[in-house]
C-alpha cells in the first residue's frame, strides 16, 4: 500500500483570552493566507481532505475544499495538545518542559505523549480507511510536531518551533514505513506564511 499524506498547518489564528482555544478564529492575515491557498495546493492532487474540528483549520482549508470540491471529513482526534486551559504568560517555560519531559502536563491538560498518541491514532485511522492515494490533513503545530518526532531521528521542539502558518509537510507510506521530509517545499508558500511570533494575541 503506498499513499501520499499532505499535513497542513492551519494559517495564522488569532488567539483570545475571551474564547475557547477550539474557537479561535484565523486573523485578518489568516484569512488572507487561506484565500491563496488553492493555487498552491491543487497541484498537489489531493483526493481526500481530513481537518481537525477545531476553526482555524476548517476556516484554512475551506477555501481549497471549495474550489476543488471536496468535502472536509472533521475527525476529532486531529485536534491540537491542550497545552494550557488558557493563555498564560510563561508558556514558553512550558513548551520547552513539555519536550524535556513528555508526560509533563499542567492540570488538567495534555502531555506531549498522549497528545503525540492520540493524534497517531487518529491519522493511522485515516490512513486505514482511506481508498485515496493522496490525502490532505488539516491540523496543528504542535501535534504536526510530534509526528515528525516519530519519524524522523533528531526531530523534536526545534523543528517543531520551525513549522510557519500555513506549511505544508508531506510524509511517503509505502507499506508501513513512513518517511518524512521537511525539505519539502510548496513553490509560492513562502510568499505568504507568517511565523508564530507574528502571530497577534487578545490579552483583554
Amino acid at each position: 500500500m503506498r499513499k501520499t499524506l499532505y499535513f497542513i498547518r492551519h494559517a495564522q489564528s488569532y488567539p483570545s483570552r475571551r474564547i475557547p482555544d477550539a474557537q479561535w478564529p484565523l486573523s485578518e492575515r489568516g484569512l488572507a493566507q487561506a484565500a491563496q491557498l488553492p493555487e498552491l495546493l491543487i497541484p498537489l492532487g489531493i483526493e481526500q481532505l481530513f481537518s481537525s474540528p477545531y476553526l482555524r483549520c476548517i476556516q484554512t482549508i475551506g477555501p481549497f475544499a471549495k474550489t476543488v470540491n471536496l468535502d472536509i471529513e472533521q475527525r476529532k482526534g486531529l485536534h491540537e495538545r491542550l497545552i494550557s486551559k488558557m493563555l498564560i504568560e510563561d508558556f514558553t517555560s512550558v513548551w520547552h518542559q513539555s519536550w524535556v519531559d513528555f508526560d509533563f502536563a499542567l492540570p488538567g491538560c495534555e502531555s506531549n505523549r498522549q497528545a503525540q498518541s492520540q493524534f497517531l491514532a487518529a491519522v493511522r485511522e485515516i490512513v486505514r480507511e482511506s481508498t485515496a492515494e493522496t490525502v490532505g490533513i488539516c491540523a496543528h503545530g504542535a501535534v504536526m510536531g510530534l509526528l515528525l518526532h516519530t519519524i524522523t531521528d533528531g526531530s523534536g521542539r526545534e523543528l517543531t518551533d520551525a513549522l510557519t502558518n500555513p506549511d505544508v509537510i508531506r510524509i511517503d507510506i509505502d507499506n508501513d514505513v513512513w518517511n518524512g521530509n521537511r525539505q519539502f517545499q510548496i513553490p509560492g508558500l513562502i510568499e505568504i506564511l507568517s511565523h508564530h511570533q507574528e502571530t497577534p494575541i487578545d490579552l483583554d
